[in-house]
This record gives structure tokens, sequence and C-alpha cells, in this order.
């Protein structure tokens, strides 16, 4: 059975996008973050939770882009 991967996206008042990336465990998370830089904008800051310190999964992300 596959992990459960969630992303939550959060937009304040303010605009400010927050995301918590969720069963992309090691650097794989990494990842899955510059591709939501390159589509939300830059990182002002980030924090590791521990799975960002367990052993990598092999991961293979594909997204399409209608452009």
């Amino acid at each position: 059975m596959a992990k459960k991967r969630e992303l939550e996206i959060i937009v304040d008042k303010e605009g400010r996008v927050s995301v918590k990336i969720k069963g992309f465990p090691g650097k794989a998370c990494m990842d899955v973050a510059k591709i939501l830089e390159e589509a939300l904008g830059e990182i002002k800051e980030e924090e590791h939770t521990s799975e960002y310190y367990e052993p990598e999964e092999e991961n293979r992300i594909d997204l399409e882009t209608n452009e």
C-alpha cells in the first residue's frame, strides 16, 4: 500500500502562503518544495519535521503543465 502524501496549503488574509508537506521522507520533500516555490514564489522560511530526517524512499514526481 502506498504511503499517504499530503500538501496543506493555507493563504492568510494578507495573501501569505504557508505549505505543510507530509508523507515524503528524507529530502524528497525539498523536491516538492522547489516545484511549489516555482509556482508560488520565493520561500521566506522553512521548518523541517521529523520526516525530513527519515531515510529516503525512491520518489518520482511528475507534474504536467498546460502551458
